[in-house]
């Protein structure tokens, strides 16, 4: 049985060569200084996120948090979230406290400290950490597999040259490294006692993508690795009578850096807007999920009706360019029978060098997206699985993703 695509490839022309970064010092956006009360509240959030680390003791059943791991152009994760604040009394705006702490072993870092406490006691403010965001590309495999390509669009003269071509780079990149090396060998190593993000806002509640329902949307940058975030609000409006709220997630930074082909998480989208212009530092920092000029709108819950039609983003990095032959498949499982069953596939997408961005020396990244109707499906929990193969390389990798379908 087979869905039939609605926008196979919606979107595929605006998101596909978008990148993103992190701003360098030069350029984030200007906080504004708090005041007196403001600080206080985020002194306050700081050490109801130190009680909250030692005891475990959170408010994660009062907000429902939502977040995905892109893959930035820094050698760290994006990290787009979204808390929906609907069982709190609404606040119009928040004191908002941030903090993600290392994770080794399965067990949180005790001796990594805060640097905003040493800050705002000493009446500064904190330097701004997370900034203007864009969506990066990828790093080709070291040794180009172009040179094992087995499409016969490649005659022998044409992969010698590749070859050839190929080495060269190889050696730029080479000298790149050893460059980088040095410098980095100049600079004084981040202090492994030091939170890996910290950052704090005052931040307008809004609603979710039309929807009348509040929730606070930010961003974070982490290497790869395990970590616990919490974050912490105050209604601004009630710093000296309401209670500091704290919730807890602990999220995986994958290595996006490597040889190896790799999807990002799988965002579920209401909408995709292309705006006319890419957005300011201060708007790009309220808006995360906005990628240069399109704006993903997340749904606000993974929940559907067979009216709807299911939209999905991701990224796919480390393929094989340049003669990129990509297959995307997709695979919706039904999850609510005692064994996992396949409902439902769509037709493969097939992607090729004119299809995709043009990689940069060693990096490779693109943005694809698939809408499928769900008129076919019968309300219940299903499983989304995305599988990208990558015929160049002859590797392959899946995601998947959970999403229910309600009764009429």
């Amino acid at each position: 049985m087979r869905s039939r695509s609605v926008g196979a490839l919606i979107c595929v022309a605006c998101l596909a060569g978008l990148y993103v970064r992190t701003a360098t010092a030069a350029d984030p956006p200007a906080r504004k200084p708090l005041g007196i009360d403001e600080r206080n509240a985020v002194l306050s959030l700081i050490k109801a996120v130190d009680v909250a680390q030692e005891t475990d003791v959170t408010a994660n059943d009062r907000v429902a948090w939502d977040s995905h791991v892109l893959r930035s152009g820094n050698q760290t994760g994006y990290l787009p979230f979204r808390l929906t604040l609907d069982a709190l009394e609404r606040p119009k705006s928040a004191v908002v406290y941030v903090r993600a702490v290392s994770r080794h072993d399965g067990m949180r870092s005790r001796d990594e400290r805060s640097t905003a406490r040493d800050w705002l006691l000493r009446g500064n403010n904190v330097p701004q950490r997370m900034e203007t965001v864009y969506v990066g590309t990828g790093e080709l495999p070291v040794g180009g597999p172009a040179t094992n390509s087995t499409r016969q669009s490649v005659s022998s003269a044409n992969q010698a040259l590749t070859v050839l071509a190929l080495q060269h780079r190889e050696l730029e990149r080479q000298r790149t490294a050893a460059d980088a090396a040095k410098k980095k060998a100049e600079v004084p190593q981040r202090d492994p006692l030091r939170l890996p993000f910290e950052d704090y806002y005052v931040a307008d509640v809004t609603s979710a993508g039309g929807i009348d329902r509040p929730v606070l949307e930010r961003a974070l940058s982490l290497p790869p690795g395990e970590y616990d975030v919490y974050v912490g609000l105050l209604d601004r409006n009630r710093l000296k009578t309401s209670s500091p709220v704290i919730v807890r997630q602990t999220v995986t930074v994958p290595d996006f850096w490597n040889d190896e082909i790799a999807l990002s998480s799988l965002i579920l989208a209401s909408d995709i807007h292309v705006l006319g212009a890419s957005l300011s530092a201060k708007q790009q920092v309220e808006h995360p999920y906005t990628f240069g000029r399109a704006e993903i709108i997340p749904v606000a819950a993974p929940a559907f009706s067979s009216d709807d039609a299911l939209s999905v983003v991701y990224q796919v990095c480390n393929y094989g360019a340049p003669d990129a032959d990509l297959q995307a498949d997709y695979n919706f499982y039904r999850v609510d029978t005692p064994n996992r069953v396949l409902f439902n596939r769509t037709p493969s997408q097939h992607f090729r060098d004119e299809d995709l961005p043009p990689p940069a020396p060693w990096e490779s990244v693109a943005f694809l997206t698939q809408t499928v109707s769900l008129k076919t499906f019968p309300p219940g929990r299903y499983e989304l699985e995305v599988t990208v193969r990558d015929r160049l390389t002859r590797h392959s990798v899946s995601r998947s993703v959970s999403f229910t379908i309600a009764k009429p």
